[in-house]
């Protein structure tokens, strides 16, 4: 009985190893397969994460040449501008260094000028000159803005100064007196 158990259990370790063997090499074959397949789509990520970057790069550099593009153009437009100004400046300079603009001082007399000076500049207060007269309009435009922003002593005891319109009109209100006088 002994032989037989023995020879009984090493046909069963026979059976078993060679059946493991078998096994084995299907075994070996998938994990080979899964790897190989992990690897591909290791290498695929890999690829679709490089293409990803590079479009994102593009894309980066796309939107800073837009908004390169954008700056100058908003530069071009402020030089356009600053340079519109600066015609439009120089346009209104006359030849003497007098400002030519457009404001109507017509409007303004009454208000400032026509208490002491009247409604037509001929004089309404004693000692208040009569600006019709050729003694004022013979005056160039600059004396004139002179007197009308830094004011005048009266030429008389008890009459009263010229006050100074420097803080009371704009540059351009004073010029455009002054050509207002010149008219009279």
């Amino acid at each position: 009985m002994n032989t037989k158990l023995i020879a009984l259990i090493i046909f069963t370790i026979f059976i078993l190893v060679s059946c493991g063997k078998k096994e084995e090499p299907q075994l070996n074959q998938q994990q080979n397969t899964t790897n190989q397949t992990s690897q591909q789509q290791t290498q695929q990520h890999t690829q679709q994460t490089q293409t990803d970057d590079k479009k994102k790069e593009e894309e980066k550099k796309k939107e800073e040449e837009k908004k390169k593009e954008e700056e100058k153009k908003k530069e071009e437009e402020k030089k356009k501008k600053e340079e519109e100004k600066k015609k439009e400046q120089e346009k209104k300079i006359n030849d003497d260094g007098t400002v030519n603009n457009s404001v109507d001082f017509t409007l303004i007399w009454p208000k400032r000028c026509a208490k002491c000076h009247g409604a037509n500049g001929t004089g309404k207060l004693e000692g208040v000159p009569d600006l019709t007269q050729s003694k004022t309009k013979n005056k160039s435009e600059k004396t004139l803005i002179n007197i009308i922003t830094n004011g005048v002593k009266a030429e008389t005891e008890d009459g009263e100064d010229m006050p100074s319109f420097k803080s009371k009109l704009t540059e351009e209100e004073i010029q455009a007196a002054a050509k207002f006088v010149k008219s009279l």
